[in-house]
């Protein structure tokens, strides 16, 4: 199963379901768990297929497969500090670093501490280059534009940002040599071709995720926002404002903070302005739900036992950081974790129905 969107739909577990549905063995139908009843009465849902979008195509190179066999050997690296001669190539730095565009900081462009391997490719080309030659204590300013795309912070696709640059440290890696004996020992292959196979492997898959997150920021907005709401269903719309503002009251019990000095620290808002902005919230949720269940009506999205076991327990370790499947089932009931994955299911049908014009 693709994880295109887990990072966006991890939050959705959080929200305690507002519905108890009857079910057969302790589970309801996957279709009509939330809204048991014709959608088409509460919305006119948009047009979901053949959304326009730009992608990239994926393309995994031996040069990407030679940077990440670098980057492995720089983790079991050790590190000695550099004084007499500048930073080079397969050398790590520890820098402090602050991009800006026209004088304001960006998201995705600035860190303090940061580990850079000169080569590995953990920055764009152009930055690591503009580290060699310099020695720790150095100040450096340059600019960099951003390939595009680029595919961690897309907003940075192709802009030039100005850096200015503290370097903490330069240290010189031994690097272990790579061979069947440290795959074995290290990494659990049992030859550097099956480590190279399945690092080939490893990267397909997150690139994969990244473009689906990627298509998936450009359309989804446009068949919620293109949705019509005729009306909202009272129950459920009731349900998910209490459940807000239950829990925000909840929050300024523990904190021993009074309701209304609790929402102005902080939303920023008077009590009053509060619950407006409760309701609204209520309603864009509950318009965003509706029009999942009826796309997966559409679509008639299933999800088997095998699909429900790897998803939930990609969550449950990948995400939540558990052991296993049974303590993620232990917080929260099979139906809401089901329904989360059927919530994936339909953006990453909308995914691929899309019409994707492809970037080189």
């Amino acid at each position: 199963m693709k994880k295109a969107v887990s990072l966006i739909l991890a939050a959705l577990l959080l929200v305690p379901a507002a519905v108890s549905c009857d079910s057969k063995n302790g589970e309801s139908d996957l279709l009509t768990y939330r809204y048991d009843y014709d959608l088409s009465e509460y919305i006119e849902l948009a047009d979901y297929k053949g959304l326009p979008a730009q992608g990239y195509r994926i393309n995994i190179t031996e040069e990407n497969i030679q940077q990440q066999i670098l980057a492995t050997r720089s983790y079991y690296s050790r590190l000695t500090d550099i004084t007499d001669r500048g930073a080079e190539y397969g050398d790590t730095l520890y820098i402090d670093y602050v991009g800006t565009v026209d004088g304001t900081a960006v998201e995705g462009a600035s860190e303090e501490d940061a580990e850079i391997t000169i080569g590995t490719g953990a920055l764009p080309e152009e930055f690591e280059n503009s580290l060699l030659g310099s020695y720790a204590g150095d100040k450096l300013s340059f600019d960099v534009t951003f390939p595009d795309p680029y595919l961690e912070y897309p907003d940075l696709s192709g802009q030039a940002v100005h850096f200015e640059v503290s370097v903490n440290n330069v240290c010189e890696q031994e690097l272990p040599e790579y061979n069947d004996d440290f795959v074995r020992a290290y990494l659990g292959y049992d030859s550097t071709e099956d480590y190279e196979q399945g690092l080939y492997k490893l990267l397909e898959d997150h690139y994969y995720e990244i473009y689906y997150q990627s298509i998936d920021a450009q359309i989804w907005d446009t068949v919620v926002e293109n949705t019509t709401v005729i009306k909202y269903p009272e129950k459920e719309l009731r349900d998910m404002y209490d459940d807000m503002v239950t829990s925000v009251e909840a929050y300024a019990i523990t904190y021993g903070i009074n309701f209304a000095d609790y929402v102005q620290a902080i939303y920023g808002k008077t009590e009053d302005e509060f619950y407006e902005y409760a309701q609204e919230e209520a309603e864009a949720y509950v318009k965003e739900e509706m029009i999942k269940y009826a796309i997966a009506r559409a679509e008639n999205i299933t999800l088997s036992d095998e699909e429900y076991a790897e998803g939930a327990e990609e969550y449950a370790i990948d995400i939540y950081g558990l052991d296993s499947l049974e303590a993620f089932e232990a917080i929260y009931d099979k139906n809401t974790i089901r329904q989360t994955l059927m919530y994936e299911k339909v953006h990453e049908v909308v995914v691929d129905y899309a019409d994707v014009t492809f970037i080189d």
